[in-house]
Formats: structure tokens, C-alpha cells, sequence
């Protein structure tokens, strides 16, 4: 974009005593009224861009904080995470990371599931609500024997649950301080 300086008109009349002089701010107007309608698109590509590169750091955190067991969890929900931009409600430019399908929860399991939720969050212990059940092998275990396995509620009766790691939170935790700085020198970028 072009820099816009008013146009400015000096003019002296007649008799020699007074000297006029007016601006014309149509093009600043214009320049404002431009930036105005664009600011937004580009405050939130630029924190999409911030955002899209610290998608392989959540990715290794992702990965490297999670027991054997839940190493294939683990792996779709790295593999699913994205950066998304969107308009809300109010007409302001969103951004959004997460786990793909973003509007749907995340990546779910196997049996069911939101993987990302349980994730971020852990899952709490709870009953189990029968006394026996078969269940198809997951692919971190029970994998090549084609039997399944199974769930003895009367020997463990209560599910122990797991911690979440809060990924969400640390990619969060380490973009924001940089959120501030990248919106500045972008603007400065394209409206300067």
C-alpha cells in the first residue's frame, strides 16, 4: 500500500493580504477506510501463521508425554491438529487450534470417543456400568492376536482414569506472549 499524504491546496487572493490554504483528505480517508476493512483478516492470519508454526512443537509434546499404552491416542491427535480461520457470531475474525474436525470435537477413537478432549483433560474414574464385556483390540493393544479382549468389571470394577497433559493449554501458553508483537509487525507490514 502506498503512502497517503493530503493534497494541499495554497492559494493567495486578490489584494495581496491573506493566503489560504486547505487540505483535500480524500486519500487518507480512503487510506483509513481501506485499512478499516482489513485489519482483521490480517490480524488473524498473522496469528494463524504464529499458530501454524507451533503445530510440530505440540506435535513432539504431543508424542513424548503420553505412557506406551496411549502412544496410538497419542499419534492421531498429534496427526489431526490444525489451524483454522473463521468469522464468529459478532462478525470478528476467529482463529482456532485444535484437533480436525474442529466443529465436531476432534478426532475420535476407535470405540468411540473424542481423543483430543480425553487428552487435554484426562478421563475421571468411574463404575463400569455391567460385570462383563467383550471389546475389539485396540491398536496399541491386543493388536495381531485377532481375539479381542475384555472388560472383568466384577475383578476391577472402577476404571482408573488417566491425567490429561494439556496440550491446548501449554501450545496456548507459549504463542500468546508472542500474539501481540506479530499483529503489530504485520500491521506496520501491509498498512504502513
Amino acid at each position: 500500500m502506498k503512502r497517503y499524504i493530503p493534497n494541499q491546496k495554497i492559494s493567495q487572493n486578490y489584494d495581496g493580504n491573506r493566503v489560504d490554504v486547505s487540505f483535500d483528505f480524500t486519500e487518507v480517508n480512503r487510506a483509513i477506510a481501506f485499512m478499516e476493512s482489513n485489519a482483521g483478516a490480517e490480524m488473524a492470519d498473522a496469528i494463524a501463521d504464529r499458530l501454524r508454526r507451533q503445530i510440530p512443537r505440540t506435535q513432539s509434546m504431543i508424542n513424548t508425554s503420553v505412557p506406551p499404552r496411549k502412544r496410538v491416542m497419542a499419534k492421531d491427535v498429534a496427526d489431526s491438529l490444525a489451524v483454522d480461520i473463521g468469522v464468529n457470531a459478532g462478525g470478528e475474525a476467529q482463529v482456532r487450534f485444535g484437533s480436525e474436525p474442529m466443529d465436531e470435537g476432534g478426532v475420535e477413537g476407535s470405540r468411540g470417543g473424542k481423543l483430543a478432549l480425553n487428552l487435554e483433560f484426562g478421563v475421571r474414574s468411574f463404575a463400569y456400568p455391567f460385570s462383563f464385556k467383550s471389546v475389539e483390540p485396540s491398536p496399541s493393544f491386543g493388536v495381531g492376536s485377532n481375539i479381542g479382549s475384555f472388560i472383568n468389571a466384577k475383578v476391577h470394577p472402577i476404571y482408573k482414569g488417566y491425567e490429561g497433559i494439556g496440550f491446548l493449554a501449554q501450545a496456548l501458553a507459549e504463542v500468546s506472549p508472542d500474539i501481540e508483537q506479530i499483529i503489530m509487525d504485520r500491521l506496520q507490514e501491509r498498512f504502513a
